[in-house]
């Protein structure tokens, strides 16, 4: 409870500090989601993890500080969408009188953690990139360092075979309370999937970097370190990312063949070696792992109707009641068995609607955030995600509101930036007036 009571105290006054610079703080919470892993957050401090804390100590200043913009940021969500969202929560909610509900404490903190918190994280994010443009330049250079330092820590990993960071911790989760299992990079998730999903969502966010040598040799040093973490699925999304950046990443045709092929090439060499091997042999033979994810599924639908409108009434450890060889492996299926199918479903549609409305297809810089957080929504049917504390949902908060990214290269947001700034941007100090029309409340 001291550490708690500690962070809190430093979110505040660093929530404080930045006040007048919101997307400071809105950076330091992308990287605490990232640096602390989902699975060691009750070992850090009970309830959410750390990087809500600091974001509801941030709500909490802004609302005491700067009211005027905290009710511009709200209005710029839009009614229907809170609403939805609002009644999503209510709903999940209902399941603390289910029998197999984990308790009323429990079910406010994953609704608080994972449904209601990141969300408003977007909309603070996206408020903050269409009001400041040196905002999205800060959360764009917070991703490609945090991509970087995962890509070097993952590296080191497999040379020394120790996670390095979260020692004990991962030791005594995943290695079975030895350091010299490590067979795969797991940065510092915990989990090599985790590292693949990362590298996929950053990747399509490599096109808003104007320089095209910088932009591919970034991308190569995330798809060459990518088959370390030995995930078939984010190797697929990673590459599928690398598509989307040799597709819209700039309009000189020519240098974007040839640098991508120079990244291809460095890919296929990274694989000759033993972890391209294992991971190969991975597509081959994956020990079951199939098996294992059909049972699942065939499970799921063989009991929908226990668990079709509420959560389901029994144990939701399938695997420790034996009921499964493995979890259900799939993170909307988790996340039904806790809340109910029509909950998910509407989530889901909330998700992909506000995706969609982001999307704008004659705007080049929205397609990079839009196509990051498509990835994610596949990611997310791949393995526990949502029922393991992943980063999938934050993650795909986190990268929608990218798209709201407008770069400098375009002449008329150039004007409207300098128009902008004439008057003084509410986060900048000063007046608080916005032109309302930058912030449309979808």
């Amino acid at each position: 409870m001291s550490t708690l009571i500690i962070w809190i105290g430093l979110c505040l006054v660093f929530s404080v500090v930045f006040v007048r610079r919101m997307h400071f703080v809105l950076a330091a919470v992308i990287v605490v989601r990232i640096l602390v892993p989902g699975v060691v957050q009750n070992e850090v401090m009970p309830g959410l993890h750390p990087s809500m804390y600091l974001f509801l100590c941030f709500v909490l200043v802004q609302l005491a500080f700067a009211p005027s913009i905290f009710g511009r940021v709200i209005r710029s969500a839009g009614v229907w969408p809170q609403a939805i969202l609002g009644g999503i929560a209510a709903v999940m909610m209902t399941d603390v009188g289910n029998p197999g509900s984990a308790g009323l404490l429990d079910t406010t903190m994953f609704v608080l953690g994972i449904v209601w918190a990141p969300y408003y994280v977007f909309v603070f994010m996206r408020y903050s990139i269409r009001s400041a443009p040196a905002a999205g330049k800060v959360f764009l250079v917070t991703f490609v360092l945090l991509g970087l330092a995962e890509a070097v820590l993952s590296q080191i990993q497999v040379a020394t075979g120790r996670p390095l960071v979260w020692e004990s911790d991962f030791s005594r989760i995943w290695l079975n309370g030895t350091q010299s299992e490590l067979g795969a990079a797991i940065g510092t998730f915990g989990h090599g999937i985790q590292v693949g999903v990362f590298f996929a969502a950053l990747m399509p966010l490599l096109a808003l970097i104007r320089s095209m040598f910088l932009r591919f040799a970034l991308a190569a040093v995330l798809l060459v370190t990518v088959p370390l973490a030995y995930g078939r699925m984010g190797l697929i999304l990673t590459i599928v990312g690398f598509v989307f950046l040799v597709i819209i990443g700039g309009r000189r045709i020519l240098r974007s063949v040839l640098l991508a092929t120079a990244v291809a090439v460095a890919l296929l060499v990274s694989i000759q070696g033993v972890a391209g091997e294992k991971l190969l042999h991975k597509f081959e033979d994956d020990n079951g792992s199939a098996a294992l994810r059909v049972a699942a599924f065939d499970w799921f639908w063989e009991h929908t109707s226990e668990f079709f409108t509420g959560g389901y009434p029994g144990s939701r450890d399938l695997k420790g009641m034996g009921t499964l060889g493995s979890s259900l492996e799939n993170g909307y299926f988790m996340m039904a068995l806790m809340f109910g199918i029509l909950v998910v479903v509407a989530f889901f549609v909330f998700m992909a609607c506000l995706l969609l409305g982001h999307f704008k297809i004659k705007e080049r810089d929205s397609w990079p955030g839009v196509a990051a957080a498509a990835l994610i929504i596949v990611s997310i049917n791949g393995y526990s995600s949502i029922g393991g504390n992943s980063i999938d949902i934050h993650l795909f908060w986190f990268v929608l509101a990218m798209a709201s990214y407008r770069s400098s290269r375009n002449p008329r947001l150039v004007e409207s930036a300098r128009r902008v700034s004439s008057r003084r941007l509410p986060g900048q100090g000063g007046s608080s007036s916005f032109p309302a029309g930058r912030v449309p409340a979808s």
